[in-house]
């Protein structure tokens, strides 16, 4: 059974990545979904900033689960960079915001026909003005367990983590209680 590829963003990735392990191209549930990024996240990750901030990323358990790509044909290559360009001019002309790593993801979740993971406000407008269909970390945590491939201690643990990092997701409140009250 092919697998059913989410597309995970360089915030998401961080969040996860410490405490899923591994995170990216371990198929789980039912449907065999599957996490990936693009190769520009590792581009980012170089970055002097991020990589003071998240050192465990050179790590090579995390370098090694980062060289998983979504594979994709020289046709979808070429309609990626053309949906692409139409992405960035959107946002140069209208939405500033988003970063041309935002605006290749959407191209990607657009032209594959997979969800993104993203709790970034700019690039969720700019996925909406596209009909990508937009995941937060928390539907994906919810996903996971749903799938049995992570618990409740673990998504809580998570979470306080965030809290104490003071990196909770948009709409952290709101969507927990959506996706995990007991009520």
């Amino acid at each position: 059974m092919p697998h059913s590829k989410i597309l995970v963003d360089t915030n998401a990735y961080l969040r996860l990545a410490k405490t899923i392990r591994p995170l990216l191209f371990v198929p789980f549930g039912e449907n065999e979904y599957c996490l990936y990024i693009l190769p520009e996240l590792n581009e980012e990750l170089k970055g002097r900033k991020l990589k003071s901030k998240f050192q465990w990323v050179e790590e090579q358990e995390y370098v090694e689960n980062r060289n998983h790509f979504p594979s994709v044909s020289r046709k979808q290559v070429q309609s990626i960079r053309q949906t692409f360009t139409y992405i960035w001019d959107h946002v140069q002309t209208e939405l500033p915001g988003p970063s041309r790593v935002d605006a290749l993801y959407i191209a990607y979740a657009l032209e594959l026909g997979v969800p993104l993971v993203t709790d970034d406000r700019d690039m969720t407008v700019l996925a909406s003005v596209f009909d990508v269909q937009v995941m937060p970390t928390l539907e994906l945590l919810k996903v996971m367990q749903d799938c049995g491939h992570v618990d409740m201690k673990t998504i809580d643990g998570l979470c306080e983590f965030w809290r104490y990092s003071a990196d909770l997701p948009a709409n952290f409140a709101v969507d927990y209680k959506r996706l995990f009250s007991k009520e």
